[in-house]
């Protein structure tokens, strides 16, 4: 009875500090992990809220004029569990404090199909096959060759905070993706679009999703010829004003 009771103790104590060393390893990682992002923004430490908000200038921002883009945890949620990444053409113009260095927003969704979601792991082997890097803000980036300071377009989760942290993508799931360019850029509109075009639809095809325009809708050829006009008037109001300025000098 004696040797029962000694055993006991003994298995108990070995779970106390087999669970002690592994959350002081969980610990560990999660430091770590901090760290390493923190090398992807050495100016920046505020949380994700802050930085995405801010390229969206203050919480929203026109999209072709159009639909908005904002962060909004007041809708429904998905499963009782998410909030989502809400686009919404209902709002009021409200005033910015800073005038944005980029007059567009370009975007497209890939959805899961009805009822389905996409694992992180998948969405991290479908991003590190099309060259999407992590970085600031807690996403993904599509940059111009051998300059990460420039970023052509970027891809987010649809479910609000929008992250895509690599150590969370291995239990994550989501309803969707959002692909986004902000015009102008480092290079032509044009040319940035077809390449975020291209990249979503490789990503659609392997991730067996739906892709979508920025309403969540099917994507449509009208949809996207429209696009396309709205950037070449883009870079032709651009070319105009550059024109209008030398003019002036």
């Amino acid at each position: 009875m004696f040797e029962i009771i000694l055993l006991s103790v003994i298995v108990l104590v070995a779970l106390v500090i087999g669970g002690w060393y592994t959350h002081s390893r969980q610990q560990q990682r999660a430091q770590e992990f901090e760290r390493e992002l923190d090398r992807f923004d050495e100016t920046d430490n505020s949380d994700f809220h802050a930085r995405f908000d801010s390229v969206f200038a203050q919480d929203t921002v026109e999209l072709s004029n159009g639909p908005r883009v904002r962060l909004n945890s007041d809708e429904a949620d998905i499963d009782d569990e998410f909030d989502e990444l809400e686009l919404d053409e209902d709002f009021e113009d409200e005033e910015l404090e800073e005038a944005p260095d980029w007059e567009m927003v370009i975007a497209l969704t890939i959805m899961a199909p009805e009822s389905q979601m996409f694992t992180g792991r998948a969405i991290k082997s479908a991003l590190d096959q099309q060259e999407m890097h992590f970085g600031d803000m807690q996403i993904y980036h599509r940059y111009t060759v051998n300059n990460r300071r420039q970023t052509l377009f970027s891809v987010a989760n649809i479910l609000d905070p929008g992250t895509l942290l690599p150590d969370q993508l291995i239990s994550m799931k989501t309803p969707g993706l959002l692909l986004f360019a902000k015009l102008p850029g480092p290079i032509n509109g044009l040319t940035v679009f077809d390449s975020m075009l291209d990249t979503a639809q490789q990503l659609t095809a392997y991730l067996g999703g739906i892709l979508c325009d920025e309403k969540r809708e099917p994507i449509t050829d009208k949809h996207l010829e429209g696009i396309r006009n709205r950037i070449f008037e883009l870079n032709l109001s651009l070319q105009t004003g550059n024109k209008s300025d030398d003019d002036f000098n």
